[in-house]
């Protein structure tokens, strides 16, 4: 509603002439040209007609009821508090209310920020295609630098679960190499550096990770709070492993791990703990043992209720990765079975799991059904641009065929593998 038709709203509502708002100050026919939207009344000559309506002067001119964005922001603080809580579901019910309203009123900061909030618990939820929207609608609208930072951060993060490295990298780096703006917050540095890195991670580009890794570090090192170095640390670790540099991936892993039990962090517990397990089972030789341990650990907090749809998957691909390390196909088997329940909407993690599943058939001998498993792995893997694993599959079901004494179906499989690593591809 317009300034006019408010005056003129608020003026019969209460039971005024216009002779009667007007009066002793201003004329009629003053009155007349606001509500018919010809004029607009001085700063004064609001308050005065504010006071003669029994509303504030800012309701007058902004059709805001007073107080509301103190209202809103409290109530998406309180949406917030049930996110860190894992009530995702609650979270999502009392943001509705603050979007609805903020757009009613034209509030545009508040609904971009709560938005790029609703986008945070629509991961929590493992609707992350719909968290790619809800991300693109707040960066489109009114953030501050650093809430668009953020958002950018996590518009990543969800293009990545759904399985897009190659649009999660793009957006990141985008951001990153903008030059028309003051200098990046370095908490969204650290953060947008880490999902670069885990992306590259993925598509086996390691020195680009281990560039990324550093970056983050540097970053992190300038006073951000405990749960982004945690983050941070603990993605660094996991290309330091790949860069077989253990103990210095270890060292990461655990200052990683103890950051979030300061912070009481539990899920980042949870998954520290599985990213030590796989840094143990990436050693040589592997450390079974101290990752089985970890496992449980995590195993334990997540099956509390505090993790997010995908988090027990990872576990269960760490899960079957010790059991093949300890020739337990059968246990592979079900771990990687379980992961595949628990992966949800994230294409990435099904693939991992389907490699698993793939790897674990083929040790019980079922050769027929690990090549179907690992070919359905290899696509997944490939349409998410992660090359290296696309890679891997192929060549697991390259000397799958090779020990059957298939070479010639054997050697086309290996090609595939090395194709999949090509750099040039442009979906990677």
């Amino acid at each position: 509603m317009d300034l006019a038709h408010r005056i003129k709203d608020l003026r019969e509502g209460a039971g005024l002439t216009k002779t009667a708002l007007a009066r002793p100050r201003y004329s009629v026919s003053y009155v007349t040209q606001i509500e018919q939207g010809r004029r607009t009344p001085s700063g004064q000559a609001m308050s005065f007609f504010a006071a003669k309506l029994g509303v504030t002067a800012n309701y007058l001119a902004t059709g805001v009821p007073e107080d509301l964005e103190d209202s809103l922001r409290f109530q998406a603080e309180e949406a917030r508090r049930a996110l860190r809580e894992g009530d995702a579901e609650q979270a999502d019910r009392t943001l509705q209310p603050v979007l609805g309203q903020a757009e009613q009123y034209g509030l545009d900061r508040i609904r971009s920020e709560a938005m790029a909030l609703r986008g945070e618990v629509l991961i929590a939820l493992g609707r992350n295609r719909e968290a790619v929207d809800a991300f693109e609608d707040a960066i489109d609208g009114d953030l501050s630098l650093r809430d668009e930072g953020m958002a950018v951060w996590s518009l990543a993060r969800s293009y990545r679960a759904v399985g897009d490295l190659a649009y999660a990298a793009q957006v990141a780096e985008a951001y990153l190499d903008r030059k028309e703006r003051p200098p990046l917050d370095p908490v969204v540095v650290a953060r947008l550096q880490s999902v670069l890195l885990s992306i590259y991670f993925e598509r086996g580009d390691i020195l680009r990770a281990e560039r990324a890794a550093m970056r983050a570090l540097a970053a992190a090192a300038e006073g951000a709070p405990l749960d982004v170095r945690a983050e941070t640390y603990w993605h660094a670790s996991r290309v330091l492993a790949e860069a077989k540099r253990w103990d210095e991936a270890l060292h990461y892993a655990t200052r990683a791990r103890l950051l979030s039990e300061q912070a009481d962090e539990q899920r980042d517990v949870a998954r520290l703990h599985n990213a030590y397990a796989f840094i143990c089972l990436e050693t040589d030789p592997p450390r079974t043992e101290e990752a089985g341990w970890h496992l449980d650990k995590a195993e334990m907090l997540l099956r509390e209720g505090i993790g997010a749809p995908g988090d027990l998957a990872y576990v269960q691909t760490e899960r079957a990765r010790l059991a093949l390390l300890e020739s337990r196909p059968e246990d592979a088997l079900t771990a990687a079975e379980e992961a595949l329940l628990d992966a949800g909407g994230n294409d990435l993690e099904v693939a991992r799991g389907l490699f698993l599943k793939g790897r674990a058939l083929a040790a019980l001998g079922r050769r027929d059904e690990s090549e179907d498993v690992l070919g359905r792995a290899a696509v997944l893997f490939g349409k998410s641009g992660a090359r290296q694993q696309e890679a891997a599959a192929w060549r697991e079901i390259g000397e799958i065929r090779a020990d059957a004494g298939d070479l010639e179906t054997a050697v086309t499989a290996f090609r595939a593998g090395l194709e999949a690593l090509d750099p040039r591809r442009s979906r990677a």
